[in-house]
């Protein structure tokens, strides 16, 4: 629905909600993830300070599901949005955003993390950390549905 402001239609501004598609929880996840690895950039060039523990850069599953207003235990059922934004992430040769998320009991990705050809997930892990992400736009959710269908072929 759009609203009507001096002539113009402004469409409505929608909210998240728990039911969502997963193409939609991936735009969540991917605004969620930008957010957290953002929070402490520093402009112009300069480096990140050295942070108390590395694993500060990093967000546990359940951190991301508390964040998407879930249950922690909900952490699990995202492995379908991270791999949408991860995917995303791969065919626009960027680092892969999902491979911040780890398991609290490892400190790893969990086993269906995407990593682009010849990295590991702690390749993956620092170019996240070194992108500034807000240089690129939040993909739509048509982005993301077109990577859902992609997969399920």
């Amino acid at each position: 629905m759009a609203r009507k402001t001096k002539g113009i239609a402004v469409p409505e501004a929608k909210q998240f909600g728990v039911g969502d598609q997963r193409h939609v929880q991936a735009q969540r996840v991917w605004m969620i993830l930008t957010a957290h690895v953002m929070k402490e950039w520093k402009w112009e060039g300069k480096p990140r300070p050295p942070r108390g523990r590395k694993d500060d850069l990093l967000i546990t599953y359940g951190e991301l599901a508390e964040r998407m207003r879930m249950d922690p235990r909900a952490g699990r059922t995202l492995t379908i949005p991270l791999g949408i934004v991860g995917e995303y992430c791969r065919v626009n040769d960027l680092p892969t955003l999902n491979s911040i998320v780890i398991r609290e009991d490892t400190g790893a990705p969990g086993d269906h993390v995407l990593v682009r050809d010849g990295k590991t997930y702690k390749d993956e892990q620092r170019e996240v950390m070194r992108t500034n992400w807000f240089a690129y736009r939040v993909p739509t959710t048509g982005a993301f549905r077109r990577i859902r269908e992609y997969q399920r072929r």
